[in-house]
């Protein structure tokens, strides 16, 4: 099998690191397709299209400019996961066990199964949550982080990065894998494989970038509202998972009455002078 690795690019080029990085850990024949967004013309799901659509690899490898390939011989590695179970057809890092019916991104869940290494700014942190995993090496998930993730191509002829309903750069990932579930495919994490992310929280969001995430997030939601709530890979009662489930609607509903303008409006009435500091 040959990999197509895919980049959105925010840089002309490809960063010679990387290039190089890849070329010395992959150990299997793969491609480079780099989308060039240093103009900022695409979003990341206008960007990926493209990249499927030059793509000549079997299995296509979707990351960002800023990942970092810690382990040799990556490429074999996953290919054996595809290979020891068809019905996989996503594989990344990191991602949940859960989501809900209401407005939530993937690491704000309780059941979290990743391996990987985070650099913020010269500063490499271990991002290790392998308690689900136990004696194995992958595991189910229903949403991956899209630092990186691998597909199978033949699944893009079901499937597509939905820019339709999205924009900016966020929410490809909980998107593309609710496709492949729904196409009857299994999305896993694997820890055989170790990659580290260049990746700042701090540095996460703009404003104006917050507010695309808030929006995309919703339209997620809107579009997914009669699947979620949605759990796979962990051995609990379902139980458990509903009233997970209930606990996040009620944190969503408290959370959008403090933010409306009838709520500021009130507290406004109740205490018209309590912008005044003592």
């Amino acid at each position: 099998m040959m990999f197509s690795i895919i980049t959105c690019s925010r840089k002309q080029g490809i960063l010679l690191e990387l290039k190089q990085n890849i070329a010395e850990t992959i150990d299997c024949d793969n491609e480079l397709v780099v989308i060039d967004n240093s103009e900022n013309r695409y979003s990341i799901f206008e960007a990926y299209n493209e990249g499927i659509r030059r793509a000549n690899g079997e299995i296509l490898c979707f990351m960002h400019d800023d990942v970092l390939f810690r382990s040799t011989g990556w490429g074999n590695a996953i290919i054996n996961h595809f290979n020891e179970d068809e019905r996989i057809g996503l594989i990344g890092f990191a991602g949940t066990h859960f989501l809900p019916d209401t407005p939530m991104y993937w690491y704000s869940s309780p059941f979290v199964s990743q391996r990987n290494l985070n650099n913020d700014q010269g500063c490499v942190e271990e991002h290790f949550h392998e308690d689900w995993f136990g004696e194995r090496n992958i595991i189910d998930v229903v949403a991956v982080d899209g630092f990186c993730f691998f597909a199978r191509k033949s699944l893009f002829e079901q499937i597509v990065f939905d820019e339709k309903t999205f924009q900016g750069f966020h929410l490809y990932d909980m998107d593309i894998c609710m496709q492949v579930i729904q196409s009857g495919y299994k999305v896993c994490v694997c820890r055989d494989v170790l990659a580290e992310h260049a990746w700042s929280e701090s540095k996460q969001f703009s404003k104006q970038g917050a507010g695309l995430f808030m929006e995309n997030l919703e339209h997620f939601t809107k579009k997914w509202r009669g699947t979620l709530p949605v759990y796979k890979g962990l051995n609990l009662p379902p139980e458990v998972f509903e009233r997970v489930n209930v606990l996040f609607g009620q944190l969503y509903e408290a959370k959008r009455v403090r933010n409306s303008k009838a709520y500021h409006l009130g507290k406004t009435l109740l205490s018209p002078f309590g912008w005044i500091k003592k």
